[in-house]
């Protein structure tokens, strides 16, 4: 008795297995290229935005001395006097860091009225505008 073996399943059950994996290869390496990509931008940005949180702590420490010796001078700090208090901002990469500060009813003292980090909108970036609409 002789039996007969038919190749013809076993090579269409491999051929849709190895497209399969093959498939799988391309989705992984593109999702892992993909998610490098958006890693490496958030960690710009992440890096940006401590950096100018870095000068707005420069520039409370220097609201702290001049608290303390009782001079509270916006022409000395380098900001602006406004009627909220003494504004200086911070700009760097489209972001923009806006600290407030107001003098207190305390003889050393000062309070933070704002501090405000934000992004310069920008009409021309395309991650921006993803639907047009009509």
């Amino acid at each position: 008795m002789s039996h007969k073996i038919r190749l013809g399943p076993i090579a269409i059950f491999l051929v849709i297995v190895a497209v399969v994996l093959s498939t799988m290869v391309v989705l992984t390496t593109a999702t892992t290229h993909a998610d490098r990509v958006m890693a490496e931008r958030y960690a710009a940005v992440t890096q940006q935005r401590y950096a100018l949180n870095a000068q707005g702590e420069r520039f409370l420490q220097a609201v702290d001395e001049m608290a303390a010796a009782g001079e509270l001078s916006a022409d000395a700090l380098g900001a602006e006097e406004s009627e909220a208090g003494i504004t200086k901002e911070f700009k760097a990469d489209g972001y923009t860091l806006a600290i407030t500060v107001a003098p207190s009813d305390h003889a050393e003292g000062y309070t933070i009225e704002q501090w405000k980090l934000s992004k310069d909108w920008n009409a021309e970036d395309p991650y921006q505008n993803f639907w047009k609409g009509d």
